[in-house]
């Protein structure tokens, strides 16, 4: 990646990948407001695009949406960037599929609705 595809030295750049656009939004606003930048991606194939052309300090990741899944985007992440910190986001506290997503590099998960004080710690410890 070339540098002029990065956001200044000083901004940490996470991509917010989820395919509801309120939490999207929700997400972009609070991690600006923590001092990120971000963008966003509705899917995990929108997300690699992104991937692709960008560079990113940190990703956030829904496990279930349409098109490709975040345990589908993850083991790209795993294999392609392999040092690049994930947070896993699902609507279900479901261990199983939270343990699958830890086996292929996620660093640990949120689950939804989201704890903004939770969001702060994770995201300034992890990114």
């Amino acid at each position: 990646m070339s540098l002029s595809n990065r956001h200044p030295e000083s901004t940490r750049h996470i991509l917010v990948v989820d395919d509801d656009p309120d939490i999207c939004l929700m997400l972009q606003d609070r991690l600006k407001s923590f001092g990120f930048a971000v963008s966003v991606a509705p899917n995990g194939a929108e997300g690699l695009e992104k991937l692709a052309r960008m560079v990113f300090d940190g990703i956030l990741l829904d496990i279930q949406m349409p098109v490709m899944d975040g345990i589908t985007m993850l083991t790209h992440i795993h294999l392609l960037y392999p040092r690049l910190p994930v947070l896993v986001m699902s609507a279900t506290s479901n261990m199983e599929l939270m343990n699958e997503a830890k086996k292929w590099g996620a660093r640990d998960y949120l689950v939804k609705p989201i704890d903004l004080e939770v969001l702060s710690k994770k995201c300034c410890d992890i990114f």
